[in-house]
């Protein structure tokens, strides 16, 4: 269990994969919102080239770390030591990490508010923002293979409406087209959710009309996002019965099911309450661009 962060003088460490353990166990004080991080750690042993991870310990345990997206550009703290966050803030400002035109950081609320003061400086001007809720789900909203049946992973012909639904989900929720921004990397990732098996789609007579994807699986946790069902057809219950599908059929696999949602979307909230989600934490946004 991470110290209290009135223990003991922060001492800031780079970490490196002799660090797994450790970094486990902290995160593994809370397996459902740590589940991303988690879901890396197992994948990575934090050895991925052009990935960082750094960490301040108290009296020699973690109170807080960091995940730095090289290539990503991803910026994922972890832990409430507002105090470690703003250190990890200053040296990887310091570093130059990530290098990438785009940052987006995402975490607990109050470390996003501790850490922006430093992080990630004048070279890069903030773009948008959102305050969300992190959401978790305990029980099946339903039977699997009752909800949605017709239930399915993606495959090579879903990709022109994984395509257009995925760059239509971006512009709606980040106010910008994928399409635009990195039109060969975009098209790479739709390629790779056509065979991942993570990505999940109903179909009906009227084509395609419900996604969304897995973005973490572990024993404890399972994380969703992308959820989307095209504007002509909601408003028609697809939304409760394609991710009550999804839920009952990931509650065989792992014991919780999470995800986060913009505060203000309270059509979507509605949705996940509806289902069963109970709100666990304040969860936040920020996207970056780099200054000209």
């Amino acid at each position: 269990m991470a110290l209290h962060p009135g223990i003991g003088s922060p001492v800031l460490d780079r970490l490196v994969p002799r660090d797994v353990p450790e970094v486990l166990s902290f995160l593994e004080d809370d397996p459902v919102l740590n589940v991303y991080l988690i879901a890396l750690v197992l994948r990575d042993a934090l050895a991925r080239p052009h990935d960082s991870w750094w960490g301040v310990r108290r009296d020699g345990r973690l109170s807080a770390l960091w995940f730095v997206g090289g290539h990503s550009g991803a910026v994922l703290p972890a832990g409430d030591d507002d105090v470690a966050h703003r250190m990890i803030a200053k040296a990887v400002a310091a570093s130059g990490e990530p290098r990438q035109e785009r940052i987006q950081v995402i975490g607990p609320r109050d470390a996003l508010a501790a850490l922006r003061a430093h992080f990630p400086g004048d070279q890069a001007v903030l773009r948008l923002e959102r305050e969300q809720i992190y959401l978790q789900l305990d029980r099946s909203p339903g039977a699997a293979g009752t909800l949605a049946p017709e239930l399915r992973t993606a495959r090579r012909e879903d990709y022109a409406f994984l395509y257009q639904a995925g760059a239509d989900l971006r512009t709606e929720e980040l106010l910008e087209d994928p399409r635009e921004i990195d039109p060969v990397a975009y098209a790479r990732r739709v390629e790779e959710e056509c065979r991942d098996g993570w990505t999940w789609l109903w179909r009906d007579a009227r084509g395609v009309c419900f996604r969304a994807g897995i973005s973490a699986l572990t024993p404890e946790a399972v994380q969703i996002s992308g959820v989307y069902v095209p504007p002509a057809l909601r408003g028609e219950g697809i939304a409760t019965l394609g991710l009550g599908e999804l839920c009952a059929r990931l509650l065989q696999r792992s014991r919780r099911v999470c995800l986060f949602c913009n505060a203000i979307n309270r059509p979507a909230l509605a949705l996940y309450e509806r289902l069963g989600f109970h709100a666990i934490a304040p969860w936040a946004s920020a996207f970056y661009v780099r200054a000209k």
